[in-house]
């Protein structure tokens, strides 16, 4: 907004506007994604879910949330492993000359949180199996 305002009304484009939305988006995706996990608001087809018997649909949950764990520790691995690249931690943003470090940060972060809420739900399928079968 504060772009638009400086290009457009001012006539004084700011030159560091673009490069922090976009670090922004970066931070919000990753972070906001950890949170959909969280409060199992992440998108889904449920059609198909909600016709099945409660045991087969416990199988089917453990399956997904195992699948997306496994996904999320795989893809931080592999972004720990981008992040710590010599070039990365040298780089700088254009526009501001942030050391690129600090956007990218996010991706780790934000994947190591979807790790964690997703073996969360992974351990609560089985503990209500457990639990009603006491």
């Amino acid at each position: 907004m504060l772009g638009v305002i400086f290009r457009y009304f001012l006539n004084s484009p700011l030159s560091w506007s673009d490069e922090f939305g976009l670090f922004a988006l970066v931070w919000v995706t990753f972070i906001g994604g950890s949170m959909s996990i969280k409060t199992n608001k992440a998108a889904a087809v449920s059609f198909i879910m909600e016709r099945l018997s409660e045991n087969t649909r416990r199988i089917f949950l453990g399956i997904a949330f195992f699948i997306s764990l496994a996904f999320c520790i795989f893809a931080l691995g592999l972004s720990l492993k981008w992040i710590t690249n010599p070039s990365i931690l040298l780089q700088k943003s254009p526009a501001v000359g942030l050391p690129m470090i600090i956007p990218y940060i996010g991706i780790p972060l934000g994947l190591l949180f979807m790790a964690i809420h997703s073996l969360d739900l992974f351990a609560s399928v089985f503990q209500k199996q457990r639990r009603e079968g006491i």
